[in-house]
């Protein structure tokens, strides 16, 4: 159940709340010693209480006040070790005043929050953290200068925060930045960092680096080139370290998009490990090529697809992959067939070995069919109960796998694999009869399962005999279109009575 009031507003001040109170089945916390007990699922009650109200006002000119409060809380009906039930909360508020005189401005700012307790479940944990702080913030701006000085103190360590200075100088086709943080608590210099930009369009240069005090290095220096292209981009982005190691790595990115054509292009030359990397695209309407490229001093190893088609299909994957290394290795294609249509939805995937260095054969390493497909529909008898043809559908999952070090040199995997027979009579009369495969081959004796339903408008009765389980089931319902609970469009499935 969950209730959420519209935001209230009243002039300067605004509210607004919600409630949320339900039941959960899920993950527990592994980080809750009570919980751990309970398995790796637990269920329990949650009531999340939230509020917000926000503040915003001119009490005089030139200044500006904002306040801010935030607030949720979760309670649960699990207890801890004491008996209590646990809880969680997250509350932030913040606040600040700023006086502007001219280009000059003061700013006094105040923030606090809180994260703390504990959770059953996982999916809504929050990470313990507790911040109060209060800071004081002097600025200057004419344009295109403008300066910056803050400091604060940390009121939950009781010490003072890094004094930061700015220094930016920005105009329309330029800006620089210079700042510096040093330590009030004897700590001196922290870092210095440095950017840079020039954007006379459509052509833009940025450079960044940032130098780390305690530790005497510099981070990598970030050099950027962008150029602005009629329905596109093109850019290039290099780092290099000054600690002495040179070069890291260079990236180049392109991209275009003509209507329905697209191309994309992605580069990486990473100096350190001596390798080049290449990604493309080419969207062409409903086909797509692409290519990916890695070369090293070894070998070169690449993989060309291609696509077509678009959902609900048919789409065709094709990918040609392998590495070059004094001759083809690991040459391989992929096949990926896909159609999602309620008469014929499946997925299908092939992996093909070619003639490489090592292996001069060609034969089907793997290959994977899911889903289900009606191969034709059923005919009803005519006037004189002649011409009645059945329907036959098959649905499951098949899974082939070659395997040359056993006698036979294959597997099979068969999941719930097999086909179902629809015969329709008189009166809305339906009877459906389907023969399912569980099991592993070759090796095991098959051991089917028969599955036998009839449908007769206003009910249903399915009757199931399980060779591999050695059991026997029998189901009815009743109801409008009851055999839609034992069936569907891809042939059977489970409902009901196994």
């Amino acid at each position: 159940m969950e209730a959420q009031s519209p935001v209230f507003r009243e002039g300067p001040f605004s509210l607004q709340a919600g409630f949320v109170l339900g039941r959960y089945l899920a993950e527990t916390n592994p980080l809750n010693r009570s919980t751990r007990a309970l398995g790796p699922y637990a269920e329990a009650g949650r009531a999340l209480l939230s509020h917000s109200e926000s503040l915003s006002l001119s009490p005089w000119p030139g200044a500006a006040l904002r306040a801010e409060n935030r607030f949720r809380g979760f309670y649960y009906t699990t207890r801890n070790p004491n008996g209590e039930h646990e809880r969680q909360i997250e509350w932030a508020t913040s606040a600040s005043l700023r006086q502007s005189l001219g280009g000059f401005s003061l700013e006094a700012g105040y923030a606090r929050s809180v994260q703390e307790g504990e959770t059953p479940f996982r999916f809504d944990a929050l990470p313990q953290r507790r911040s109060h702080q209060a800071t004081l913030a002097l600025g200057f701006q004419e344009r295109p200068l403008s300066l910056s000085l803050k400091a604060g103190r940390n009121l939950e360590e009781e010490r003072y925060l890094p004094l930061e200075a700015q220094v930016l100088l920005q105009d329309q086709g330029y800006s620089l930045t210079v700042g510096h943080k040093r330590g009030l608590e004897g700590e001196g210099p922290l870092e210095t960092r440095l950017e840079a930009g020039f954007t006379p369009y459509p052509l833009s240069l940025k450079a960044s680096l940032r130098f780390d005090h305690q530790k005497a290095l510099f981070d990598p220096l970030l050099l950027q080139a962008g150029y602005a292209l009629p329905g596109g981009s093109l850019n290039l982005t290099h780092r290099h370290d000054l600690n002495g190691k040179g070069a890291l790595t260079t990236d180049l990115t392109y991209a275009l998009r003509e209507g329905v054509t697209a191309y994309t292009l992605q580069g990486r030359r990473d100096w350190e490990v001596d390798t080049l990397a290449l990604q493309g695209q080419a969207i062409l309407g409903p086909e797509t090529l692409s290519l990916r490229a890695t070369l090293d001093p070894k070998a070169l190893g690449y993989a060309l697809g291609y696509r077509f088609g678009a959902v609900p299909g048919p789409l065709l994957d094709l990918e040609l992959s392998g590495r070059y290394q004094e001759g083809f290795r690991a040459t391989n294609l992929r096949l990926g067939l896909t159609q999602a249509l309620p008469e014929v939805g499946f997925r299908l995937n092939a992996n093909l070995h070619l003639p490489e260095v090592e292996d001069k054969d060609i034969y089907l390493k793997d290959a994977t069919f899911s889903g289900g497909m009606e191969l034709w529909k059923p005919v009803p008898a005519d006037e004189a109960g002649e011409g009645a043809i059945p329907g036959l559908s098959l649905s499951g999952s098949l899974t082939y796998t070659r395997r040359p070090q056993t006698p036979e040199g294959y597997g099979l995997a068969l999941r719930s694999f097999g086909p179902t027979l629809t015969f329709l009579g008189r009166e809305n009369t339906k009877l459906h009869l389907a023969a399912l495969l569980t099991q592993n081959l070759p090796g095991e004796p098959l051991k089917p399962r028969f599955i036998l339903v009839l449908d007769r408008c206003c009910w249903a009765m399915r009757f199931t005999l399980d060779a591999a389980k050695g059991s026997v089931g029998l189901a009815f319902l009743y109801g409008g279109q009851a055999a839609g609970l034992l069936l569907s469009e891809e042939g059977v499935k489970l409902g009901g009575g196994r």
